[in-house]
């Protein structure tokens, strides 16, 4: 009985023992491609930042442009206003 309880043990034991090799090796294979995955986001994520900085440059360019197109338009609408007027006498 004593000789039977230690082959199931022993048994028992090499069983786990592979099925935990083999999910090892699974595990690892994983990490590897989960970090894979991971150097291509961190690549895509400071593209992605670079670019935001790009279109914040872009947006703040074109407010000031707009707000010069403003000035030259209130200052050609006073110009004209002015025209139109007739002269004091």
């Amino acid at each position: 009985m004593m000789q039977l309880r230690s082959r199931y043990l022993g048994s028992l034991a090499l069983v786990v023992g592979l099925l935990v090799a083999g999910c090892g090796e699974e595990v690892k294979k994983e990490n590897e491609q989960l970090k894979g995955q991971m150097t291509i986001l961190q690549k895509e994520n400071a593209d992605l930042k670079a670019g935001a900085v790009t279109v914040k440059g872009d947006n703040e360019a074109m407010k000031k442009e707009l707000d010069e197109m403003k000035a030259q338009m209130q200052l050609m609408e006073e110009q004209m206003k002015a025209k139109g007027k007739p002269a004091k006498k």
